[in-house]
């Protein structure tokens, strides 16, 4: 790896990418048909469809590597805790109770079973609601950053490369290799410096802030190209085998994603700039600001679409008319519900 320079021009590429990487989150909730396994052709369509968007997660976290590694040079410790908690604890606290509020109301929780405890356990275990389970992987990034950027500039590039190779083949490739050869040993190795899905983070950081080599590039085309396929491929195998869905090759911190992610990433980098320079600029600098927002609302705005989806137009969650259909107005409907909801004082904290 080469340093590349720094500056603004850096930054547009990864608006770019964490739009995208948004769009995808709602395509893969949209495609949640793929959980219920069956022979039919919409498995195997929904099978691709979410080996193609998987990598929006592990993006998501590369992004708040890349963009927050470098928190001392704008402000302390102290204050970069403090607008984290502003900007996504808050809203997660906030928009799991309103979760809990729209259970009781439309998916028949019964508010005597509602307790302090359950509250709890909802919130932390997202049980309440099951898509915000990223949350909690990013906060323990959020928690780990200020160790990582207290390593010295100078140091950073070889100790986070350190880490990351090290984390790749002890906790990620032996035992995705002992898995898919059904290789019965014990591999008592694992590496997580902080909480495993902090390796996002320091690979996020590597690729903003270094350049690679054109052969480094084109080995990690190559390997996200493999990784991809591999997903598809392993996933539609070992499942039609097993007869339910098989996860040897799903997880977002394992081999086959970790793969593609990377390879998406650098992607990104390399053509972004271009892209944003075109006429895609303007629109997804405008989405750009309401990511979050998406994140945050789509799932009550989707299920009012699939209903919609169903009741009118008779075009049911299996159908790929609607799963590759309903991100299209949802994503727009989101952007107005947190437009709007930012026009009103209180509302507007727990939308930033």
């Amino acid at each position: 790896m080469e340093q590349s320079s720094s500056g603004k021009e850096k930054t547009a590429y990864i608006t770019l990418l964490s739009v995208v990487s948004a769009i995808a989150v709602v395509c893969l909730h949209t495609n949640g048909c793929f959980w219920t396994f069956s022979t039919e052709r919409y498995w195997f369509t929904a099978n691709i469809i979410e080996s193609v968007f998987y990598f929006s997660v592990p993006v998501f976290f590369m992004i708040s590597g890349a963009t927050l590694m470098d928190y001392r040079e704008r402000y302390s410790t102290r204050e970069y805790l403090v607008r984290r908690a502003r900007k996504t604890v808050v809203p997660f606290l906030a928009w799991s109770l309103i979760g809990l509020l729209y259970n009781v109301a439309f998916h028949g929780t019964d508010p005597a079973d509602i307790s302090l405890k359950y509250v709890i356990n909802g919130i932390l275990d997202t049980t309440i609601i099951q898509k915000y389970w990223f949350f909690i992987p990013l906060f323990c990034i959020y928690l780990c950053i200020p160790l990582f950027a207290a390593v010295p500039e100078k140091n950073r590039r070889e100790v986070f490369s350190y880490l990351a190779v090290l984390f790749f083949f002890i906790s990620t490739l032996i035992p995705f290799l002992l898995k898919v050869f059904s290789i019965h040993m014990s591999w008592p190795f694992s590496l997580a410096v902080g909480h495993r899905h902090m390796l996002y983070a320091v690979i996020g950081y590597l690729l903003y802030r270094y350049d690679l080599t054109k052969k480094q590039k084109g080995l990690l085309y190559i390997s996200a190209a493999a990784g991809l396929l591999l997903h598809i491929w392993g996933t539609y195998q070992f499942s039609m085998a097993a007869g339910t869905v098989d996860r040897t090759f799903k997880g977002f911190e394992n081999v086959p994603s970790m793969l593609y992610a990377v390879g998406v990433f650098v992607f990104f980098k390399d053509y972004g700039n271009r892209i944003m320079n075109s006429f895609v600029g303007k629109p997804v600098r405008f989405l750009a600001g309401y990511t979050f927002g998406i994140y945050l609302t789509h799932h009550y705005i989707m299920e009012g679409v699939q209903y919609c989806f169903r009741r009118f137009l008779h075009i049911s969650g299996y159908s790929l008319k609607y799963r590759l259909g309903a991100p299209l107005v949802i994503v727009p409907l989101a952007v107005a519900l947190v437009y709007g909801m930012r026009k009103i004082p209180v509302l507007r904290h727990i939308v930033p």
